[in-house]
């Protein structure tokens, strides 16, 4: 162990007990797609693939990869 990180360990028991030494949370990371196409992404997925146009009976992680490239050039 690292001597910096026994002394974040000692400062955040000082001031929060025990508790402080929870793992926190950390704010996540934005993702690519703006609230409108993430919405519009959603129909997309919960409508299901049309096989004559998409060629798949059911969505897999590829196919919705390369629908978001496909409508989302420079993603």
């Amino acid at each position: 162990m690292q001597r910096q990180t026994l002394r974040d360990w000692v400062h955040r028991y000082n001031a929060d007990g025990v508790a402080g030494l929870l793992d926190r949370s950390r704010p996540a990371r934005p993702g690519p797609l703006s609230a409108a196409q993430r919405a519009e992404f959603d129909a997309i997925v919960e409508a299901g693939p049309d096989v004559a146009a998409d060629g798949v009976v059911r969505w897999r992680r590829c196919d919705l990869k390369r629908l978001v490239e496909g409508n989302y050039p420079g993603l």
